[in-house]
């Protein structure tokens, strides 16, 4: 099994539960970035790493020809249903099929750093489009809730962004994210990709103790949760004059 097909496998366990809970956290980016490169009517569109298929469908709805990519057969599954204008592929990042300049705008949400060669998905992502690549990752000088819980709990991913040259633009993104009990909070940290391994040599009720243990700091005062989380959404431009 190759590294993207396990990622892929990873992030598929719990699929529908993650998009449940915990895909829509990262609306606020999603919608800046329709507005900051002009997604409208005809635009074409391609999502890296597009998990269950949100943005896409925002993206259909504003007018846009979408399309969609994940290493996860699971959240594909959940993506046509989310977003059935737009179109979808089991692929992971790397190599892309598409022409030099296929796509009016290339999205990268918190996913260049699943790719085994960041610059080299960077630069695919760059080719197949005709203007805008938009890259939002965990925004490095400002800690996001979410990083410090994992990292507590199951160290340092040793994942990295890719290296890329200046962007014509780059903005800060508020990502809270509120559960209203722990039940809740736990479902939804537990389903993402990235806790499965842990899962697997440690079993899910220890996992879920560490967890417990490590938010009780973003507990709130009705027994609810809040996660404050920043994104660094960087915004380059092939044609900046256009």
């Amino acid at each position: 099994m190759t590294d993207a097909t396990q990622e892929g496998e990873l992030w598929g366990r719990c699929a529908a539960q993650r998009a449940a809970l915990g895909a829509k956290m990262s609306m606020p980016a999603w919608k800046t970035a329709v507005e900051r490169t002009n997604i409208g009517p005809g635009t074409t569109v391609l999502d890296l790493a597009c998990g269950s298929g949100e943005f896409c469908a925002l993206a259909t709805e504003a007018g846009a020809r979408a399309t969609g990519i994940d290493a996860s057969h699971k959240m594909i599954e959940l993506a046509r249903q989310a977003a059935p204008a737009a179109e979808f592929h089991v692929r992971a990042l790397g190599p892309l099929p598409w022409d030099d300049g296929t796509f009016d705008v290339v999205t990268a949400f918190n996913a260049l750093f699943f790719a085994p060669d960041p610059e080299a998905a960077f630069a695919e992502a760059t080719r197949v489009s005709k203007d805008y690549v938009v890259v939002c990752d965990w925004h490095p000088e400002h800690p996001s809730d979410i990083l410090t819980v994992a990292w507590a709990v199951r160290g340092r991913s040793g994942r990295r962004s890719a290296k890329t040259p200046e962007p014509q633009e780059k903005l800060t993104i508020d990502i809270p994210q509120e559960h209203p009990d722990e039940d809740t909070m736990l479902r939804a940290v537990l389903s993402t990709g990235g806790y499965q391994r842990l899962i697997e040599s440690e079993g899910e009720e220890s996992v879920a103790e560490k967890i417990r243990a490590a938010t009780e700091q973003f507990r709130t005062a009705d027994g609810g949760y809040r996660f404050a989380n920043k994104y660094l959404m960087s915004i380059f431009r092939k044609n900046p004059r256009t």
